[in-house]
């Protein structure tokens, strides 16, 4: 494997920091008190949904390019990066319902906020049951994967003498 495992970390650390400044940069005065429009949306929320969005959408690519890898890789844990991807795109579509809310919230009329949640609800039942589909159509790979993770987790704890040839 030529690629490494290396990339996931710069994920992360963008997402963590992408998190943490937008939190720093909502709360710092000049954002708290600053409205936008005539809705009165808070230029901190704002800064918070650019930053919110913003990790989510590097979480979902961090899966897709997660999912692309374990394909490249092959093997039983190749037949998983749909499960990855499937489990990934749920997550984000779960979160993105409370980012979007929490933004859209000053300016939701009480007819429209039934149709953001049926929007959601739609979106997160399709995630969900595509990730049922692909757990179900790929379960023997999964079984595999997980059978010989256990395997070689057993082969390195016994004592080099007694290991023996996969």
């Amino acid at each position: 494997m030529k690629e490494g495992w290396f990339w996931i970390s710069k994920y992360l650390v963008v997402i963590v920091l992408a998190l943490v400044l937008g939190s720093v940069l909502a709360g710092l005065e000049p954002f708290k008190s600053t409205t936008i429009g005539t809705a009165k949306i808070g230029a901190g929320t704002l800064v918070q949904f650019i930053a919110h969005s913003g990790a989510l959408v590097l979480l979902w690519a961090l899966g897709l390019r997660y999912s692309v890898q374990l394909r490249r890789v092959g093997g039983p844990s190749g037949h998983l990066s749909a499960t990855v991807l499937a489990l990934v795109t749920l997550i984000v579509i779960a979160s993105a319902y409370g980012v979007l809310l929490r933004f859209i919230t000053p300016v939701l009329t009480p007819n429209l906020k039934p149709v953001v949640d049926w929007v959601f609800i739609c979106g997160i039942l399709a995630a969900a049951l595509w990730l049922l589909w692909v757990l179900f159509s790929d379960s023997e790979a999964l079984i595999q994967a997980v059978g010989s993770l256990a395997a070689s987790k057993r082969r390195s704890s016994l004592p080099p003498d007694n290991r023996v040839a996969p």
